[in-house]
């Protein structure tokens, strides 16, 4: 199993990175919200165009870039789509990638979980996915275990890290990209500040909220249409380590 488990960590983890690029990318708005059934509304908050009261924009991304960076842990949840494939994630995870729990819906390649503790890595897949994988039989008919998977593999966890996703997502927004004028939405009852692209927005949003500066939701371009809502900056995720009656064990 160690060349399939890496595989699937390798899978995951640059599923969760390759996110960053479409989700920042001069972007549209998709039609739909994704991950876990969530959804966020948004609505225009009393002013939602340009305020006078409005900070800078390049102010606003360096103080919501500076604090993603610096935080210890949080979550997103929502789609994007990869060469014409609907990719579904649902992430909850530290900044080093130690402990992380993500889950992945592939169009076409089945749905995956990854488990990453202090103890090890344990994957989770449905029957789609173990096939696209290359998996044994028996654990393509695994249903609900887990698989754990190598002591090798805990040096991968990086890939996983909520830190590597905002490095590469920040990369790539730049302040010369961005409109200067500088609206105002809710979303989910949190005020925020909207920076847009400069051919608008519909090529690309970065929701900052105003109280704290934390990031609230990216939106994808026409190119790589996305969406990824942002929450539980700095929480207490409670991720564990599965059950071991949830273990499959591998011979």
């Amino acid at each position: 199993m160690k060349t399939i488990t890496t595989r699937v960590l390798a899978v995951s983890g640059a599923i969760a990175i390759s996110l960053g690029t479409a989700a920042c990318s001069k972007s549209e708005t998709p039609a739909a919200t994704g991950g876990s059934g969530s959804t966020s509304v948004s609505t225009p908050a009393a002013s939602s165009s340009t305020t006078a009261s409005a900070p800078v924009a390049s102010e606003i991304l360096a103080k919501a870039k500076a604090n993603a960076l610096a935080a210890k842990s949080g979550a997103f949840v929502g789609q994007v789509d990869q060469s014409g494939k609907t990719i579904k994630i649902d992430f909850k995870g530290t900044s080093d990638g130690k402990t992380a729990d993500i889950a992945i819906e592939m169009e076409g390649d089945g749905k995956a979980r990854v488990i990453s503790v202090g103890d090890g890595v344990y994957i989770q897949g449905d029957e789609t996915f173990w096939k696209k994988q290359g998996a044994p039989a028996s654990v393509q008919k695994a249903g609900d275990k887990f698989i754990q998977a190598p002591a090798s593999a805990g040096s991968m966890t990086q890939s996983l890290s909520l830190k590597s996703f905002l490095e590469k997502a920040f990369g790539a927004v730049t302040p010369d990209q961005l409109a200067k004028e500088v609206a105002s939405e809710n979303v989910g009852g949190v005020d925020c500040w909207v920076l847009t692209d400069k051919k608008g927005k519909g090529e690309g949003a970065l929701y900052v909220s105003k109280d704290k500066s934390e990031v609230v939701r990216f939106t994808g371009s026409s190119s790589s249409p996305g969406q990824l809502d942002f929450s539980k900056w700095n929480a207490d995720l409670g991720i564990k380590a599965p059950e071991a009656a949830q273990i499959m064990k591998i011979g």
